[in-house]
């Protein structure tokens, strides 16, 4: 393995060889230039880290040598120069045992990301990443209302501080400034400008720097954004906080009001009626604040993941079990968007345990308290939108709960428990579209989930319709049983197994979840073996009703 020094060594020696030198600072700092289209172009290259862990850094000596107009993958700093954004967002491999031709890829493809630029793409590259270069000092802010631009201006909306118990603050769009655990700060209204079109730099400037420039960019823009400039306008005008959501960035603009206008408008000497036609005399001395959004509203985040297909978003779910493997499974809901739009209700009635804390999602400062509960608290400070809702008792008692949901899910893992839940999916007066099981085999050999949908010909009883005989579709090889931990003071027997098995449990119930809300419920009954000695593969199936299933039988009876 080469040492430390040899890496340098190498690396000095490759750059010696096209020409750069070596400069004083902190980090190894080379000067010299690249090859773009026939034209050189001067550079610096710093290299932090000779195992390229942090890549190296390029910077443009004179951003001069370029050509004028927009060009990609460039991002200002602070330092003088511009540094060149080399390496794609998939990231870019680099040899440690090869540092001489890992720089040697670095300049390359500092070439390549500029001559885009030279053939033509600048603006269109800018355009990709033109969010980088639209923030300036303004904080970030997060978007927590809907995306799916149904309503061109949602009336109502708030641009606010907010601050959570534990965390820091942030600044955020929402429609109501009260949310789970958080004190907030009004700044002030907030409207939201849905485009169908992307941003980017115009012929004369990559972004604006005040009201007057920030109209001859919005105008310059594609006809269906800039025919909606006297909205906007308005928007500012009025004080209010705009963000422009484009189909390739997120961008926040508001008006920075002179010293002396400010000053009236605190003291109630300026009223609001006379404020918006002053400001639009003096377009020029309007200075405007540029700041970059970020979309994380509940159903935001769960649909970035299942990017293209339904979310758990709007379907109310019932979750009755929130012991090791219901508690993953309730986490897994909420971030696939599962209480948006509807509440996810947590059904449990028994008190978390010291002794479950080593596989539970819930820690060591939850000991004592109801799971159910417990767990919702602990889901809502996962985001301030979640809707979760807690039952604490026995689910077969909570009848009105389960009437209303969409889905009932089973995490007991508790067979007479699954089984009365099976029978209670039939009754008349529950309306659930589903009825999701799932369970733990042996000591986490493997994990098991069946969905019945209504109108199935299978329900859960067929899967076992004598309790004399095994399950028609085990899990576990014949003769492996579940072994069992002998009580010990203060705890009671239960079933050892590693977390990983209520996670994956938990990470298979979610998938059929969200198939079934795709209405592509797949195979009904899958398995996953994670002790290939004790376990037993399965293909995914839909089993047939059981002839002699008393619970289908019952019910054809009456």
């Amino acid at each position: 393995m080469m040492s430390l020094a040899d890496r340098w060594r190498a690396i000095a020696a490759t750059l010696a060889n096209k020409g750069f030198t070596e400069q004083q600072g902190a980090s190894p700092e080379f000067r010299g230039s690249i090859n773009v289209h026939g034209r050189a172009v001067d550079i610096e290259l710093v290299i932090p880290d000779s195992k390229f862990v942090e890549l190296p850094i390029v910077r443009l000596v004179d951003r001069k040598q370029l050509p004028a107009g927009a060009f990609g993958h460039i991002s200002r700093d602070d330092i003088e120069g511009s540094v060149v954004c080399f390496a794609p967002a998939t990231g870019l491999p680099l040899d440690f045992h090869d540092p001489g031709g890992s720089v040697l890829r670095v300049l390359r493809q500092t070439e390549l990301s500029l001559e885009k630029s030279f053939a033509g793409q600048g603006g269109a590259e800018v355009a990709a990443e033109y969010q980088e270069y639209w923030i300036e000092k303004e904080p970030n802010f997060r978007v927590l209302v809907s995306r799916d631009g149904t309503t061109e201006r949602q009336s109502g909306l708030q641009y606010a501080v907010f601050k959570p118990a534990t965390g820091s603050p942030f600044f955020a769009i929402a429609d109501t400034i009260s949310l789970h655990d958080h004190e907030a700060t009004r700044l002030s209204g907030a409207v939201i400008f849905h485009l169908d079109a992307e941003l980017g730099p115009t012929a004369d400037r990559v972004v604006p720097n005040n009201f007057l420039s920030l109209e001859q960019w919005f105008r310059a823009q594609t006809t269906v954004v800039a025919d909606r400039w006297r909205e906007c306008e308005r928007a500012l005008l009025s004080g209010k906080f705009v963000c422009l959501a484009a189909n390739n960035c997120t961008l926040g603009v508001r008006i920075e009001l002179p010293a002396n206008i400010a000053m009236a408008v605190r003291t109630k000497k300026l009223r609001s009626s006379k404020l918006q036609p002053l400001l639009a005399k003096q377009k020029t001395k309007l200075d405007i604040k540029r700041s970059g959004g970020y979309w994380t509203g509940l159903a935001e985040i769960a649909q970035r993941n299942l990017h293209g297909i339904k979310t758990l978003d709007g379907k109310a779910i019932a979750l009755v079990g929130c012991g090791t493997l219901g508690s993953h499974l309730a986490k897994f809901l909420i971030q696939s968007g599962a209480g948006a739009g509807a509440p996810l209700t947590l059904i449990d009635g028994q008190v978390l345990s010291a002794g479950n804390i080593g596989r539970h999602y819930l820690g060591h400062s939850r000991i004592g308290e109801r799971k159910a509960s417990a767990l919702a608290e602990e889901l809502r400070s996962f985001h301030p939108q979640c809707d979760i809702r807690a039952t604490v008792g026995d689910a077969l008692a909570q009848k009105a709960v389960l009437a209303d949901s969409d889905l009932l899910v089973d995490a007991t893992g508790d067979w007479n428990t699954q089984y009365a839940l099976n029978e209670l999916f039939y009754e008349d007066d529950i309306s659930a579209e589903a009825i999701l099981h799932c369970w733990i085999s042996g000591n986490g050999a493997a994990v098991q989930a069946f969905l019945n949908v209504r109108g199935d010909d299978c329900c859960f009883r067929c899967l076992r319709p004598s309790m004399d005989a095994g399950p028609r579709f085990p899990a576990l090889k014949p003769g492996v049983e579940a072994n069992m931990a002998p009580a010990t003071c203060g705890d009671g027997n239960y079933i050892p197994y590693s977390v990983a098995a209520p996670a994956i449990a938990a990470g298979l119930a979610c998938d059929m979840a969200i198939g079934w809300a795709n209405d592509k419920p797949g195979a009904r009954l899958r398995t996953i073996v994670l002790d290939h000695e004790r376990g037993i593969e399965r293909k995914p199936t839909s089993p047939s009703a059981h002839k002699t299933c008393p619970s289908c039988l019952s019910r054809d009876e009456s």
